[in-house]
């Protein structure tokens, strides 16, 4: 079975970051969950968390856009369970030979949608 690790993608004139598995993965897209304004957790068709959107990105990080766009690792984690939704999102970037991390992005929001619990932590590459 392939190893789950997620890719990044920044676009640095809109500050939206947007984590996600490979297509393999992304073709059985189904439906996408906000967990506040400018966080959204995408589903695959089996209620399995396949992406993650951040709008104003360099807020919720609290870091330049420019380290955005730079090479990206970390972590992210994903809790669902019957009443909320947790997301942690642990990014760090190289600057000067110095692996820094960013500002973690932790959310909680209200499982409206009763999705199935379900826990699930990826690399990000």
């Amino acid at each position: 079975m392939k190893k789950k690790v997620m890719e990044i993608d920044y676009d640095y004139e809109n500050d939206i970051l947007f984590a996600f598995l490979d297509d393999e993965y992304y073709k059985d897209f189904e439906y996408s969950e906000f967990l506040d304004n400018s966080v959204s957790i995408d589903f695959d068709e089996k209620n399995i968390p396949i992406g993650v959107e951040i709008s104003n990105a360099s807020k919720k990080f609290n870091t330049k856009k420019q380290y955005l766009n730079d090479k990206l690792n970390g972590v992210l984690n994903i809790s669902i369970h019957e009443k909320k939704i947790e997301l942690n999102i642990n990014l760090f970037v190289t600057i000067h030979n110095k692996s820094i991390s960013l500002n973690p992005v932790d959310l909680i929001g209200d499982n409206i949608l009763n999705i199935p619990n379900v826990e699930t932590s990826m690399a990000i590459a």
